[in-house]
């Protein structure tokens, strides 16, 4: 048994990689590395427009409590609004700010220069097998 050939192993050490190296990036932008929490909800609202944030919590797997925190804390911050839901009066769906889609724009070309970096060794036929593996495990 070797450490080094444990999936888990190899995948935290990736994840470690590509986290320490968007912190940076992150920092380059004028953003507090502890931001990128928010990054995933600003990055499903963009990609996920009018939903509620009940929704967008299942597509995150975050319960309740934890998006509805994330969620008060983003609008609070100008990133994003809630807007009654013009289906059901009942429900507010989760819009971005300007400043909201601004920084989701600016984040996620730092994010995809981070994981061109840390793939770089990888040819492209590399590039696209792992990717479809990490979907197949994620069952996506």
């Amino acid at each position: 048994m070797i450490l080094e050939d444990s999936w888990g192993y190899s995948l935290s050490k990736v994840a470690q990689k590509m986290d320490s190296q968007f912190a940076q990036q992150l920092e380059k932008i004028g953003l507090d590395y502890r931001d990128s929490r928010y990054y995933g909800v600003l990055l499903a609202i963009h990609t996920y427009p009018n939903l509620t944030q009940i929704k967008i919590g299942e597509q995150l797997n975050l319960d309740r409590t934890t998006i509805g925190q994330l969620i008060d804390q983003l609008e609070e911050k100008g990133f994003v609004a809630r807007e009654r839901n013009p289906k059901d009066r009942r429900q507010n769906i989760l819009v971005l700010t300007s400043k909201g889609k601004k920084t989701v724009k600016e984040i996620w070309q730092e994010m995809r220069a981070v994981e061109m970096a840390v793939i770089a060794n990888l040819s492209d036929s590399q590039r696209e097998t792992f990717l479809a593996i990490a979907k197949a495990i994620r069952g996506k």
